[in-house]
């Protein structure tokens, strides 16, 4: 082995320098030790796995299939579920934001994840839930403009839907 145009003997000190430092250095290739790593991601919800196809078409009249929308706004994911015959949707969204009585309005319906607001609209309804660290809104509505109509639908029934439906996903959850 040559140093510096010298020859070296085996076992000399820098030989020994050397290798403890290939060691050394080996070694720390694989470690986890003092360096910042990034925290794996959790995935993120699947919003078309939160409800089956007959929850929802339980609520609906039909079983349908539900397709993922991509919207315009990028932390919203939706899934639809369509009956298009009678004009009826459901929609679940995740929420990017916390739903809480400040964020939403509407009232409080017990027994569904840690908070739920139920809110009557004219052409449906909406109940905002959170559960633990997800949020998430199940919305009925129907097509004002459909060939059939405003449906004569009893909100009640429309509500026991959307509190039915919002107890699986949260269930789940």
């Amino acid at each position: 082995m040559v140093w510096s145009g010298k020859s070296v003997r085996n076992g000399s000190l820098p030989g020994a320098l050397g290798l403890a430092l290939l060691v050394a250095l080996s070694g720390c290739a694989g470690s986890t030790g003092g360096s910042a790593q990034a925290e794996p991601t959790k995935p993120a919800l699947d919003v078309c796995a939160l409800a089956t196809k007959e929850e929802v078409g339980a609520l609906l009249g039909q079983v349908v299939e539900g397709h993922r929308d991509d919207t315009p706004l990028p932390s919203l994911t939706q899934c639809s579920y369509r009956y298009a015959e009678k004009g009826r949707f459901v929609i679940v969204n995740l929420l990017p934001y916390e739903v809480s009585q400040a964020t939403k309005p509407g009232t409080p319906v017990p027994g569904v994840g840690d908070l739920a607001l139920y809110d009557q609209a004219k052409i449906g309804a909406h109940l905002y839930v959170r559960k633990g660290s997800v949020n998430f809104a199940v919305n009925y509505a129907f097509d004002p403009l459909a060939d059939k109509g405003v449906p004569d639908e009893s909100s009640a029934r429309i509500r026991a839907g959307l509190v039915t439906l919002a107890g699986a996903i949260a269930s789940r959850l």
